[in-house]
Order: structure tokens, then C-alpha cells, then sequence
């Protein structure tokens, strides 16, 4: 008798674990998350955040090595969830501007703001030894100022110029088809200048083949209003000397790297998306040092140019950091 109870309840206590993993594998996504090209800096941000989510979800994600103009639309279709990408190039699919232009209809590609993310620090970079010290220098020099799909490199270079008083009328501009290949332009002496992310891999790449140099931006308020007119996101940062092309203090252009989702995403999976970058935000510097400002304490901010997602903004008022001012952001992005 005591046998036959202690077998009845071993197969309760067997039944109740299985449904227990069958629960938690019917509750796990499939997520797919836009990012760039390998070697570009969001693609090993991505892979970083990805590792992160699935770790503590439970969840399967994917990253997409495509930018902006492959996985924004892809929202639409509900093929991809995610995606990290620059503020500027977001607010121009959001707004159908170029180059989405009559995106969606002309309504622009829907979207919705999880959290603001690193400090992303660009600038033009150029070879160590063609001894070029400033942007005013690349007066009529080659620079990589057209990376086709890559609308958020091109508005840098343009934002990077323009911060000098320089157009594409001023310089020789190099085409190409993304952010890696406008650094291995200046790395295989096609080009002259490209746009330049700290951190990324392709940016050691030119430091290891002849040494890499971020030029220094002008952060008077003159020169960011210049900036600032190509892209409003763009903001001053003063670089600590140590990266990769910054052998010395430098003032370049950032933005906050920002993740986004498509609004009609299931709101649990959003829910273990946050937590699980919340709680374990701790993590990710020790997969890639570029994800060191990826902090909490900055996800909920008025430097936001897309609205949040009604799901972020609840999860941020139960962690009390939602305020007025906040809420104030958010309506005034709704309203426009």
C-alpha cells in the first residue's frame, strides 16, 4: 500500500514538473530584433541585448543584421518585434521623411520607444598617417557622405560636415552601401573620411590596418544648431581618450542608442523584454563594453523622439521613475 502511494505520487509530482516545462516553453516567443551588419557597433549591441533577453525569458531571439529601412517595415508585416537603431534615423521612418519617403502610405512606419539605451559617440575618422586634424580639413577630399539604405551613417556624416559649415558641395562624396564598408573605404584608401562609432568592430579594424582617428566636433552652440538641423537628435559628448581613435579628450556627436518595437507586439513578451534588461542590465557590459551606459536609470527619458509603448510606460510607473515631465514628452510626441 505505502508502495503503490509513493508510486501515485511520484507520477503527480511528474505530471506537475512536465506541465510546469510545457507551460514555460508555450509561453516562450520566437523574437526577431533588427540590428546591423556585422561589424557595425548596433549588430554587436544586438547580439548582446538578444543573449541577455533569451537568458533570463526564456524567449528565442533572433537578431537581424539589417538596419533601419529592412526591419522598420518589417514591423508592419509583424516579421520582426524588435530593433535597436539610431533616434534620427527612426524619427525619419516614423515621419516618412527621406529616405522613407511615402512610407506606410506616406504615414511612416509604426513604431513604439521600450527604452532609451547607450550613448552612441560618431564622428568622422580618417587614417592616422593622412595627417588630417579637423573636419574644415576635408575640403574637397573624399568622404563617405551616401550610405544608401543606411539613412541614420548618412545623416551623421551629414550632421558631421555641416558642424563645420560643410556640405556635400564642399567634398568629393563616396557612395556605398553601409557603415562597414564606408570604414573599409578609408581602410582600402577609397575614400578619405567615413562616418566612425567607438566601439565597433569595424573601427579596430582600420586602427589595426593604419591607425584610426575620430576628428573632433565644434560644440558651441553655433555649430550643434548646424548639426542639430540635420538631425535633431545629435547632442555634444566629450570622449575620454582611451577608444579606439580617440588618443586624446575629443568632443564628437552621440545620441542615445534606442530600442524599439512594433506597437501591436504581445505585451507579455514586452514585459519580459523590460524586466529582463532592468534586472540584468549589470550583464551586458561584460558581453561588450559599448553597453556600459545601458543603464537603467537612463531608459525613461525626455530625450525621447518616438513615443513609448503604453507597456513600457506602465512598467515605468510601477519602478517610479514615470514623472510629469515624462508624461508631458509623451504627449507632446503623440500630438504631433
Amino acid at each position: 500500500m505505502n508502495k503503490k502511494k509513493t508510486l501515485n505520487t511520484l507520477s503527480r509530482t511528474l505530471i506537475g514538473l512536465l506541465a510546469g516545462v510545457s507551460a514555460t516553453v508555450a509561453s516562450a516567443d520566437i523574437l526577431v530584433m533588427g540590428g546591423n551588419p556585422a561589424g557595425s557597433l548596433f549588430y554587436t549591441q544586438a547580439q548582446a541585448l538578444a543573449a541577455t533577453i533569451s537568458k533570463h525569458t526564456g524567449d528565442r531571439v533572433d537578431v537581424l543584421p539589417q538596419p533601419g529601412t529592412v526591419f522598420f517595415p518589417m514591423f508592419m508585416t509583424q516579421e520582426a518585434d524588435l530593433g535597436i537603431a539610431s533616434p534620427v534615423e527612426a524619427k525619419l521612418a516614423y515621419d516618412a521623411e527621406a529616405p522613407f519617403d511615402g512610407a506606410n502610405g506616406g504615414e511612416g512606419y509604426a513604431m513604439r520607444t521600450l527604452m532609451l539605451g547607450s550613448i552612441n559617440r560618431l564622428s568622422l575618422v580618417t587614417r592616422e598617417d593622412d595627417n588630417i586634424e579637423s573636419i574644415s580639413d576635408l575640403q574637397g577630399r573624399r568622404v563617405v557622405a551616401d550610405y544608401g539604405a543606411f539613412a541614420g551613417a548618412t545623416k551623421t556624416s551629414l550632421a558631421a560636415l555641416a558642424n563645420a559649415g560643410l556640405t556635400t558641395d564642399d567634398i568629393q562624396v563616396v557612395r556605398v552601401s553601409s557603415y562597414p564598408e564606408g570604414v573599409r573605404a578609408v581602410m582600402e584608401g577609397r575614400a578619405d573620411a567615413a562616418v566612425g562609432s567607438v566601439g565597433s568592430g569595424i573601427l579596430q579594424e582600420l586602427d589595426a590596418s593604419s591607425g584610426a582617428h575620430l576628428l573632433p566636433i565644434d560644440p558651441s552652440s553655433e555649430a550643434m544648431a548646424r548639426s542639430q538641423e540635420v538631425g535633431p537628435a545629435f547632442v555634444p559628448y566629450l570622449a575620454s581618450a582611451g577608444p579606439v581613435g580617440i588618443d586624446t579628450d575629443t568632443h564628437v556627436l552621440s545620441y542615445a542608442t534606442t530600442l524599439y518595437a512594433r506597437p501591436d507586439m504581445d505585451e507579455e513578451a514586452i514585459l519580459r523584454v523590460m524586466n529582463a534588461l532592468w534586472d540584468h542590465a549589470d550583464e551586458l557590459p561584460g558581453i561588450t563594453r559599448t553597453l556600459s551606459t545601458w543603464v537603467p536609470e537612463g531608459y525613461a527619458s525626455t530625450d525621447v523622439v518616438i513615443p513609448y509603448h503604453e507597456v513600457a510606460i506602465e512598467f515605468f510607473r510601477e519602478k517610479g521613475v514615470w514623472s510629469d515631465e515624462l508624461e508631458a514628452r509623451q504627449q507632446e510626441l503623440l500630438n504631433n
